[in-house]
């Protein structure tokens, strides 16, 4: 089990967590995330709304007083045992959004933030938030945590913020019935390690129609388990609520794989693989036999030179908006101060920066990456004693069926050319669709979308963006965001998009997503268009 840094005795911290979240803010669910409608059946204009909402958790005592004197009693002692636990043992940087000497207290240095390690492209010590839904990079959130076990989690975390604001960092891992699987005992929902997960030969069983006495309750119309592939989470702007919630506006930057299990209470910590499309990462060279296998001792360094690339384009990739709530004395909100429209407007996909700076430090790190690794490829490096070795863990994903391409759709009259499996010829094909499917339907695509159509495709009957990507933009990653963010938008039409969201997170490349999100738009076009056989 970790050891957390700092001065304070594992002991002192672990009872004071206990005194402390028993007197976190009482509720039902374990969760509450801010709801989004998606898109229903097209009939004329389609548009996305974005409803926010936080779970009513007030007493129904009537309209006698001394409930909510009791209220603000109880919230007053948790405040002060939040203000005594967060303690800094030496001063530190006071955490965005709050600008007042009470705020002070809740910087501390006895909780590690989870980092990113450039060597082996893991994040080390992350927490995890296990829910009941998925995340795929791209997309942002504002997040109502309520329990009492998360709302320690995200204050510890909280807490961390250094005076250089690195990012503070979490793990978004989908658990079908959230808390209250997590404690049913279940090993279905036990959190593993990829590793694990490739050992359990009850991994494929399908507990939708039966379930086991511990949780009976709780099933799903699919594979019921823990997942092991997540998404990583970025906290972008926080705010602390009158009733002891906290609201945290959140992207999601990149996808995992859970490596190590460090801590399972009060909640869960882990280092985790980062894991990239295999456009991002091509272990073999153009001279080297397709089928060769490669070791993973020789992938997992150039990983890690790898994801450290990645990271470098995050700063353009995401910008860092606030919550448009306005500064105020009093650092905790009541529901009535929160803006809930305007707070839509920032959801649910993330916006690129229009400050490009970062891409010239971005493009070299990527350029002297691929020059490393084509040398090594093509030196016979990768193969060199295979016999001894392993497959990569990607392949290792892949053939165990953790990572998976699309399902195909049966009976879809393909309009165009399909026999080709490169990525700018999908990403083509794709916007053609999508152009089709705006036209017949009425949809008009957010800027976030629009802004990732190639340049030299001006001609589409699109709205002009407001800002377009800097050329310095590499395509591939431009292709890597559409190919999240396309089915994304239909994920709630006919039964090709709904509750596959897992899917597009699982799948190994860019250009399995790309040709799977096609092959979706050519079917509702078919449905349009009169043409479905």
């Amino acid at each position: 089990m970790r050891t957390s840094l700092g001065t304070k005795p594992r002991s002192i911290m672990s009872a004071a967590a206990i005194i402390l979240l028993c007197f976190m803010p009482f509720s039902v669910s374990a969760f509450a995330p801010i709801q989004q409608q998606a898109l229903h059946a097209p009939t004329k204009t389609i548009r996305i709304h974005t409803t926010l909402s936080l779970s009513n958790s007030d007493n129904n005592g009537g309209d006698d007083g001394g409930i909510d004197d009791f209220e603000s009693n109880r919230m007053d002692i948790v405040r002060s045992l939040q203000k005594s636990f967060y303690m800094p043992e030496s001063p530190t940087a006071i955490p965005d959004g709050d600008n007042n000497d009470e705020a002070a207290s809740y910087a501390t240095s006895s909780c590690p933030r989870a980092q990113l390690d450039e060597s082996t492209g893991k994040i080390i010590n992350l927490p995890l938030w296990r829910v009941g839904w998925i995340e795929t990079p791209g997309r942002r959130n504002c997040l109502n945590v309520h329990e009492g076990i998360y709302t320690h989690m995200f204050e510890s975390i909280l807490s961390t913020q250094s005076e250089t604001n690195d990012p503070l960092y979490f793990g978004h891992l989908y658990l079908p019935g959230g808390t209250k699987a997590a404690k049913s005992g279940e090993e279905r929902y036990r959190l593993k390690t990829w590793r694990e997960e490739l050992d359990d030969d009850d991994r494929f069983d399908n507990y939708s129609k039966s379930s086991t006495l511990n949780a009976p309750d709780i099933s799903t119309p699919s594979v019921d388990r823990s997942a092991v592939v997540g998404c990583l989470m970025q906290i972008v702007d926080h705010r602390r609520m009158e009733d002891g919630r906290l609201m945290l506006l959140v992207q999601a930057v990149e996808r995992f794989v859970v490596d190590e299990v460090l801590e399972t209470l009060p909640y869960s910590v882990a280092n985790v693989q980062i894991l990239l499309d295999k456009e991002d990462l091509q272990f073999k060279g153009d001279d080297n036999d397709k089928n060769e296998q490669v070791d993973e001792n020789f992938c997992k360094y150039l990983r890690g030179d790898a994801v450290t690339a990645s990271f470098f384009y995050h700063d353009y990739e995401f910008n860092k908006p606030k919550l448009p709530i306005g500064e105020k004395n009093n650092s905790y909100l009541s529901k009535d101060d929160v803006p809930w429209v305007e707070i839509s407007n920032l959801l649910p996909f993330a916006e690129y920066s229009s400050d490009d700076v970062s891409l010239n430090a971005a493009n070299e790190k990527s350029s002297s990456m691929q020059e490393s690794l084509l040398a090594s490829m093509n030196n016979g490096d990768a193969s060199s004693n295979f016999a001894e070795g392993e497959l990569s863990m990607e392949e290792q994903l892949f053939n165990g069926g953790i990572l998976w391409d699309p399902p195909s759709i049966q009976n879809v009259i393909v309009r165009r050319s399909l026999d080709t499996s490169d990525c700018d010829a999908l990403e083509t094909l794709l916007w053609l669709a999508m152009d089709d499917f705006c036209r017949a339907t009425g949809f008009n695509l957010p800027e976030e979308v629009r802004v990732l159509m190639p340049p030299e495709m001006d001609y589409l009957d699109q709205m002009p963006t407001e800002h377009a990507l800097s050329p310095l933009y590499p395509k591939i990653r431009r292709q890597r965001r559409l190919s999240y963010l396309a089915p994304a938008l239909i994920e709630n039409l006919e039964e090709v998009g709904k509750g596959i969201r897992h899917i597009w997170l699982n799948t190994p490349s860019t250009n399995a997503r790309l040709r799977g999100a096609l092959e979706r738009y050519d079917y509702l076009n078919n449905k349009l268009m009169g043409q479905f056989e």
